[in-house]
């Protein structure tokens, strides 16, 4: 351990001279940043196990590219690629490089909307939902999204988007596609609050001997300022899921909400409770209510910090898992290219097996750069 301690150190001191080739201006309304990012995390269980649990220290460095486009106008937006290396001290077995790569569109006039965007991005940790192993995951997302005024008061949002899962350990894991299209129409109730009638249609097709579903989301909401100080969204509703199957369709209350409160000029609390259906890695139907509650703040220009909880509530078929997480960060900007990272994080999850059961220690220091 003394050797991992050596290394950490030593990389926290040599990544202050990484340095980064300057943008470049690609006509009147585009430029190109170069990015990197490199990392060093101690982990004290990174496959998740109840026993026999397995520690390591794990390099990370990752460079790309992110081009920007259309600052200050109508249509704006991003291209971006990353490379991801991963590098572990002691089981090499789990060394791999992973690819990011995806862009964002924007249009808004200020009367309608359009929000496009697609990513696809290799993925390699661990997973709650089946703890015991690393698991290389291929997500692909894509979504175009739009809102347009109705009349002077009421506007109409709707859209779609297409997720993929592509597991690439077989076995027991099962991939997903899955569609879902929201429809949503606000309701000025004053200047800075929209009520919202909604509805989201979601099919999830899975594979191998899972059981394929059919998910329905009617809602009502508000989005825009609560209060001088309380701004996001909220919906709440019924939800139902019917299967292929002959199983017995599932109904509960359907929340989504993300709030963001500013308690002063430097310091700003998030809070989001969620209540959806969903499935695991392994395919089985699941429904997770979960609590997040973050906050973050600045000391100085220089200097920040950020703090989150995480409670989650996972019913499966035949068990429930419980997740709580609680992390703790700080940040410190070198320059306007240049900041460091230092996190610690703490997960631990109970289950009605013990199989399923696994508590995980996380330090991880940084430096990223943008330039």
């Amino acid at each position: 351990m003394k050797t991992n301690l050596r290394i950490l150190l030593l990389t926290a001191l040599t990544s202050i001279s990484l340095n980064a080739a300057p943008f470049m201006a690609l006509g009147d309304n585009a430029e190109l940043f170069l990015t990197a990012t490199a990392s060093v995390t101690v982990d004290d269980n990174i496959y998740l196990r109840n026993t026999n649990e397995v520690d390591d220290m794990i390099f990370t460095f990752e460079p790309g590219v992110d081009l920007v486009f259309g600052r200050n106008a109508l249509t704006s937006g991003n291209f971006y690629y990353r490379h991801k290396i991963l590098r572990y001290s002691d089981v090499s077995a789990q060394d791999t490089d992973l690819v990011n790569v995806g862009f964002n569109s924007l249009y808004n006039n200020g009367k309608s909307k359009v929000d496009v965007g697609a990513s696809y991005t290799e993925t390699a940790q661990n997973e709650p939902s089946a703890p015991g192993a690393i698991v290389p995951l291929n997500l692909t997302n894509i979504r175009a999204l739009g809102e347009v005024g109705a009349t002077e008061k009421t506007s109409i949002g709707a859209g779609v988007r297409y997720d993929n899962s592509d597991y690439q350990l077989g076995g027991s894991y099962r991939d997903s596609e899955i569609w879902s299209v929201p429809v949503d129409v606000y309701f000025e109730y004053s200047p800075k609050l929209e009520l919202s009638l909604g509805y989201r249609y979601r099919s999830t097709d899975l594979s191998g001997t899972a059981i394929d579903n059919k998910d329905h989301f009617a809602s009502i909401g508000a989005r825009g300022e609560f209060t001088p100080k309380l701004v996001g969204q909220v919906r709440v509703g019924y939800a139902k899921r019917n299967f292929s199957s002959t199983l017995a369709d599932q109904n509960s209350i359907g929340i989504e909400s993300n709030l963001t409160y500013a308690f002063s000029p430097k310091t700003n609390y998030l809070i989001g409770v969620t209540n959806d259906f969903g499935n695991s890695a392994t395919g089985d139907s699941t429904e997770t209510l979960s609590f997040n509650f973050g906050a973050n703040s600045k000391f100085d220009e220089q200097w920040s910090w950020n703090a989150n909880v995480v409670f989650r509530s996972v019913d499966y078929p035949t068990r429930t898992d419980n997740y709580f997480e609680g992390g703790f960060g700080v940040s410190y900007t070198y320059s306007a290219f240049v900041n460091f990272t230092a996190s610690v994080k703490h997960s631990k999850q109970s289950a009605d097996s013990a199989a399923f059961e696994f508590s995980n220690n996380v330090f991880s220091i940084g430096a990223n750069i943008r330039y």
